[in-house]
């Protein structure tokens, strides 16, 4: 056997240790019974149409939805300026850019989750969209560093020298050349942060109360009793969502890698 058959192998392997667990939780949502069993005991949409006329579950992915919203948006700001700093400064000041940015993959969930929960409790930002969308935007700040700084490394240099010598300020190429240029590393990287922020359920446990809950803190709270199907529907739910925005950023990756190549041939 060759190398290349036995790393197709594993490469399946793999694929079916992470598919096939989704494919059946997923397909338990459509059950005709009262119970998860897969495969599922008939067919029926009755648990999809429960969660969708379930004002908890919809306020819920209502708040999901704004929590990874606004963390994208900030993992986009904060993730950009960040790579900008690290793509231009020199020695010492770009490795404290890279090392601030990466800090969040580094640091043991929990233990965020728990530095988290005590600073923001001071500041009365737990049980609310603001203060876990920041959180979830800091978690999600490394998606859109490593994508940008990235894509900053492949561009020409001489594009924002020309504009420079055309009479534009360091503002103005900033904001009519550069920026432009990273929008699909910045997007892609914002998408990913999106979807961080719609699967997380640590820091969101702790950030959370009674009052304010995203879909994967309800479905923990319901799976201690057992798995429901209404719990299988949700989970339907957030498996699509979560394959949609994917299929957004796969969109958008032959966008970032054109701009590269024309940059690098300018």
């Amino acid at each position: 056997m060759n190398a290349g058959v036995s790393v197709r192998i594993v490469g399946v392997l793999i694929a079916v240790v992470l598919v096939v667990p989704t494919i059946v939780i997923c397909a338990t949502a459509f059950t005709g019974g009262s119970a998860v069993t897969f495969p599922p005991q008939g067919f029926s949409f009755r648990w999809i149409e429960d969660v969708l006329g379930d004002r908890r579950w919809m306020r819920a992915f209502g708040n999901s939805f704004a929590v990874g919203a606004l963390a994208a948006v900030f993992s986009m700001v904060a993730g950009a300026a960040l790579a900008l700093g690290a793509a231009r400064a020199r020695g010492a000041i770009a490795s404290v850019f890279t090392a601030v940015s990466v800090l969040p993959m580094i640091v043991p969930l929990v233990v965020g989750a728990i530095g988290f929960y005590l600073v923001y409790a001071r500041l009365g930002l737990t049980g609310n969209v603001v203060g876990l969308a920041l959180a979830h935007g800091v978690l999600g700040l490394p998606y859109v560093f490593v994508n940008v700084l990235a894509l900053l490394r492949t561009l020409d240099p001489r594009i924002e020298e020309a504009a420079r010598i055309h009479g534009a300020s360091q503002l103005r190429t900033l904001a009519t050349v550069t920026l432009p240029l990273l929008a699909p590393a910045t997007v892609i990287g914002g998408l990913l942060a999106f979807i961080s922020s719609w699967d997380e359920v640590v820091v969101a446990t702790f950030l959370s109360d009674a009052r304010f809950q995203t879909l994967p803190v309800l479905m923990y709270g319901q799976i201690r009793s057992g798995v429901e199907p209404s719990v299988s529907a949700v989970s339907l739910i957030v498996t699509v969502v979560t394959f949609g925005v994917a299929l957004i950023v796969f969109a958008v990756g032959p966008i970032r890698a054109r701009l590269a190549r024309r940059s690098s041939r300018s």
